[in-house]
C-alpha cells in the first residue's frame, strides 16, 4: 500500500500496523470514509490535539491534523484513495515528532469492511496494559493492543467478533479496537479510566447522546457485566458508530452471557447516535 508523509508518497507493506509505519512514540486516529464522507473528523482531531503536548508537538503546526476542513484534507485523501483503488476506506492518520520538534504526519488507507449486524465477544488472556498518561491518548506503539488483536485472530477468523481486555485486577477495560457500554435496565455504564481504557470518540459521542436523552450514566471498574441486558460495541469505523453484542464467550468456549431478547431501548439510542454522527459529516472525496 502507499502512504502519504508530509507531501510525499512512500510504499508500505499491505496492512502495516502503526508500529511498522512508525516504530517510535506517536499518536494516531482512524476513521471511515463512506460515499465520500467522513463523520465527526473534528472529534478525532480534538483528541489528537490533546495528546500532542505529550510528544512536544504543537497541534496547530500540523498539516492535516490541525483542522477538520475539507480544503485541507480533500487533495490528499482523493489521491490516496485513487492510488489504493478504493472508494470506501479506513483512513489512518499517524503523527510523530522529529529531532527538530517538527511534526511528521502519515496518512494511509485500507479497505473498509462491512459493519456486522451483531458481534460476539471473546474473552482474551492479554491483560490491558497501564496507560502511559492519563487521560489516555490514542498513542502508539501500545504495548499490548496488537497482541490482543492477534490473540483474537488466533481464536476465530470471523469478522463479526471482538476480543475483550481486562486489567490486572480483572476489570473490563475495552475491546481490541472498540469501546464498550452496557445497560442493566436502568443505568448505562462505561469502563472507568482506572481500567486503562481509552474512551473512544464514538463512546464519548454515545455518552453525550445518552445524557441528552436523560439517561443515568456512570463509569465503573468491574468484571464483565453478566447482569447487563445489552452491551454496545462502539467504534468510529462502524456504520452508525455502534453495534450490539450478541453473546460473550469465555476462554473455554462456553457462552457466559447472552443479550436480552428485547433490545428496543439500546437500539433507540444507537439510532440517535447514528443520526448525530451523520449530521457532522464532511465531504472529502
Amino acid at each position: 500500500m502507499m502512504a502519504w508523509r508530509n507531501g510525499e508518497w512512500f510504499p508500505q507493506p499491505d496492512g502495516a500496523e502503526v508500529s511498522v509505519i512508525h516504530p517510535g512514540p506517536c499518536l494516531f486516529e482512524t476513521f471511515a470514509i463512506r460515499d465520500g464522507k467522513v463523520e465527526c473528523l473534528g472529534d478525532h482531531l480534538t483528541r489528537l490535539a490533546l495528546g500532542c503536548p505529550r510528544l512536544g508537538l504543537d497541534a496547530s503546526r500540523l498539516q492535516l491534523g490541525a483542522k477538520a476542513e475539507a480544503a485541507r484534507w480533500q487533495p490528499v485523501v482523493q489521491q490516496l484513495l485513487a492510488r489504493e483503488k478504493l472508494t470506501d476506506a479506513i483512513i489512518r492518520l499517524i503523527v510523530a515528532s522529529r529531532a527538530d520538534a517538527l511534526p511528521t504526519e502519515w496518512l494511509t488507507a485500507r479497505a473498509l469492511p462491512p459493519t456486522p449486524s451483531t458481534i460476539d465477544l471473546f474473552q482474551l488472556r492479554t491483560v490491558r496494559d497501564q496507560p502511559e498518561w492519563l487521560p489516555r491518548p490514542k498513542s502508539g506503539p501500545w504495548r499490548n493492543s496488537s497482541s490482543a488483536w492477534h490473540e483474537l485472530k488466533s481464536l476465530t477468523p470471523r469478522l463479526d467478533v471482538e476480543g475483550l481486555q481486562f486489567d490486572a485486577l480483572g476489570r473490563l477495560a475495552e475491546a481490541t479496537r472498540s469501546s464498550l457500554a452496557w445497560w442493566d435496565g436502568q443505568i448505562w455504564s462505561f469502563p472507568a479510566a482506572a481500567t486503562g481504557r481509552l474512551l473512544g470518540t464514538a463512546a464519548a459521542q454515545f455518552r453525550g447522546v445518552l445524557m441528552q436523552a436523560g439517561c443515568s450514566v456512570q463509569d465503573v471498574a468491574e468484571g464483565f457485566p453478566l447482569h447487563a441486558q445489552a452491551v454496545v460495541v462502539l467504534r468510529s469505523t462502524f456504520s452508525g458508530g455502534a453495534v450490539l453484542a450478541q453473546k460473550y464467550i469465555g476462554l473455554d468456549g462456553t457462552t457466559l452471557w447472552q443479550a436480552n431478547a428485547n433490545q428496543d431501548e439500546p437500539r433507540r439510542h444507537m439510532l440517535a447516535l447514528a443520526q448525530w454522527r451523520s449530521q457532522r459529516a464532511i465531504i472529502l472525496a
